[in-house]
């Protein structure tokens, strides 16, 4: 009978035990709880974003090799896949042989230009002596036809000097109609030195556009990251700005937490935040780097329009971008869409709220 009421007292004591136990353990839980409610402002309407660079193309054509798989990770300067260059490369060898062609032309006219210069100092040379031959010539017709009229000469005398000024005049207007040939011909050749210039210049154009056509046959990775979306296949035929993968930085990453607009009454920039990821269930570390103008239904395709029908007020979401401070883990990577929880402790007095954001940055 002793050991019945003995072993009866023993089950009352482990139920006390037990109640206390569970008591306590829901008391920290509700303790906890409250504090946390108290000292957070937490929202499971956060994903993780970060920085995906679409690949396409620039030129168009078949390609011949792909360097890159599915989700494989890529150094910047790696290259990725690369286009057929034959047609690219002709193109390139068409454009240098004209350029070549142009500048040839443009030498033989520049010679061409420089012979003709050396022919106008001949011709202005020769002017000059036609004209003092012509002066001369004047100055003896007039001195003997003076001694003609005092009859000191005969007039066969008269006629040969009267002969020899009109060969001189024929002389000078000849060297001054060269001249004339000679320079039209400068200016003839100096514009169409100008135009074929113009056109080695057009040409140069071209033939960097080809050489730079040719250089994106191959296309590499812009920056260090993970392949995604993976359309190019080899033989595929794509087209310039085709997107065919994009290029995921998993370092580059950043959280946007959509928090109701209540909840921002005491938020302010640079307050902590734990940034709870749901594949992994770590906690990160991470702080407060600014507030989105304006509420995520207005940047929505189809905004909100109050003004029409019947009107139901609905707390509004503003997203809030938090920067992650803790180091790159490549065990926990943090990608692009994964969902997240993020609590900002708002008892940590830190930079403006969004009352005082736009004053702040003024």
């Amino acid at each position: 009978m002793n050991a019945a009421l003995d072993k009866i007292k023993n089950s009352r004591k482990i139920k006390i035990a037990l109640l206390s136990i569970f008591g306590i353990t829901t008391l920290v839980f509700l303790a906890i709880e409250l504090y946390e409610y108290i000292v957070y402002e937490r929202t499971d309407d956060a994903f993780v974003e970060g920085t995906i660079v679409p690949i396409a193309p620039q030129i168009s054509g078949k390609v011949v090799k792909v360097y890159v798989d599915h989700n494989q990770r890529v150094k910047k300067g790696d290259p990725l896949f690369e286009i057929e260059s034959d047609d690219y490369l002709a193109e390139l060898n068409a454009k240098k042989a004209l350029v070549e062609a142009l500048q040839n032309q443009s030498a033989e006219i520049a010679s061409s230009l420089n012979e003709t210069t050396a022919k106008l100092n001949t011709a202005e040379a020769n002017l000059q002596s036609a004209q003092a031959n012509r002066v001369l010539a004047e100055r003896e017709y007039e001195r003997v036809k003076k001694l003609y009229e005092e009859d000191l000469v005969s007039k066969s005398r008269l006629d040969n000097a009267e002969a020899s000024l009109k060969v001189a005049i024929a002389q000078e207007k000849a060297a001054e109609a060269i001249i004339r040939e000679v320079k039209t011909a400068i200016n003839t050749l100096t514009i169409k030195l100008k135009t074929q210039q113009s056109q080695i210049k057009k040409a140069l154009e071209e033939y960097k556009i080809a050489e730079t056509n040719l250089r994106r046959t191959t296309v590499f990775a812009p920056i260090d990251g993970r392949i995604a979306k993976k359309s190019v296949e080899l033989g595929q035929f794509v087209r310039a700005g085709q997107l065919v993968m994009a290029v995921v930085d998993e370092q580059n990453t950043w959280i946007v937490a959509n928090f109701k607009e209540t909840q921002l009454k005491k938020m302010r920039v640079g307050q902590p935040v734990k940034i709870k990821v749901d594949a992994y269930g770590k906690v990160f570390k991470g702080h407060v780097e600014s507030f989105q103008p304006g509420t995520g239904a207005v940047f929505s395709l189809f905004p909100p329009e109050n003004a029409t029908g019947n009107f139901v007020k609905v707390v509004q979401r503003i997203p809030v971008k938090i920067v992650i401070d803790s180091s790159f883990d490549p065990n926990y990577p943090l990608w692009p869409g994964m969902s997240v929880v993020a609590s900002v402790d708002v008892t940590v007095n830190t930079g403006p709220k969004l009352k005082d954001v736009q004053k702040s940055s003024q």
